[in-house]
């Protein structure tokens, strides 16, 4: 299935929620982020409720998600005159990357930390184990080590380790010795030949690739890296939202909103890390699915939305 059909087909999580949450100034100009643009389904709503001369910036490591979104969606933009700003990389470079096209603050940002569906969808994106392809998963396929050099290259540890930390899988120690086993025979070159030789139940196989698709993209730091930048970057009053779909990114976000509510993080007497609180907690529990929604997209039952407001 091509990449634009597949885009039509896609349905956006929580997009009701967020929509909702965002806060338009009808007398200044807003600068909106779309640090994660996918398959545009959050943009398109959010152009709607923009005001001509806004800004709206769009960032994705994939270039195809950007040029495919720009024709959608450019008819929208040009009629109600709102400037995009199209930036392909990943969003830990938020800060440096919006500087370089003159932007000091911004008024929003939203985050939606599920994978496209065009990386799941299309075999040769090498994310799933029910399709054969390149072993590759990388977001960005410009630079960067691939998953076929980590299951080729790690050392046993190595491997248990990230499927531990990401997924805390239980048989992470077999799973890591029998890839080491296998690849000592014939090394790893397809989504299929790392699948085959992992003789556990499909969730099993959707953890380790889910793992190494982590691992492969820097996903976590890089969540925190952005935050961190978001924060600097956004006016007083205005809001940052996060949609994760896996614990670990969103225990990131949640201990990030908590660290930041805080005038002291270390606990000393007196106080000698001299953190100042930025942020006031809008959602105290996640926003969660509704039943219809997850009825209508299963992907969306893992969801969780945390949305903070800099103070």
């Amino acid at each position: 299935m091509r990449a634009d059909d597949i885009a039509e087909k896609h349905i956006p999580v929580l997009l009701d929620e967020i929509v909702d949450s965002i806060q338009i100034d009808s007398l200044k100009q807003n600068v909106i982020v779309d640090a994660t643009l996918g398959m545009w389904g959050h943009a398109s709503a959010i152009m709607n409720k923009m005001n001509p001369g806004d800004i709206f910036v769009w960032f994705d490591a994939d270039e195809q998600n950007l040029i495919l979104a720009k024709n959608r969606l450019k008819p929208i933009s040009e009629e109600k005159n709102i400037q995009l700003i199209l930036i392909n990389d990943n969003f830990c470079t938020l800060k440096s990357s919006l500087e370089q096209h003159n932007i000091e603050s911004i008024t929003w940002i939203y985050y939606d930390l599920w994978i496209s569906s065009v990386h799941l969808d299309e075999a040769q994106r090498g994310f799933s184990f029910m399709q054969d392809g390149p072993l590759d998963m990388r977001l960005d396929k410009s630079h960067g080590h691939k998953a076929a050099d980590i299951v080729n290259g790690y050392t046993a540890s190595e491997l248990r380790k990230i499927f531990l930390e990401y997924w805390e899988e239980p048989g992470a120690n077999k799973i890591a010795h029998t890839i080491v086993d296998k690849r000592k025979k014939q090394k790893f070159n397809t989504t299929l030949d790392l699948a085959e030789v992992i003789p556990w139940p499909p969730r099993v196989k959707a953890r380790i690739f889910q793992a190494l698709r982590i691992e492969v993209n820097n996903e976590l730091e890089n969540i925190e890296t952005s935050l961190l930048q978001a924060t600097q970057m956004l006016k007083s009053q205005w809001r940052i939202s996060v949609i994760s779909f896996h614990s670990l990114e969103d225990r990131i976000v949640k201990h990030f909103f908590k660290k930041e509510t805080k005038d002291c993080i270390c606990h000393d007497i007196p106080c000698s890390c001299h953190h100042k609180k930025t942020l006031r907690i809008i959602t105290k529990k996640p926003v969660l699915p509704s039943m219809q929604e997850i009825e209508k997209n299963q992907r969306s039952r893992s969801a969780k939305a945390r949305i903070a407001e800099k103070i």
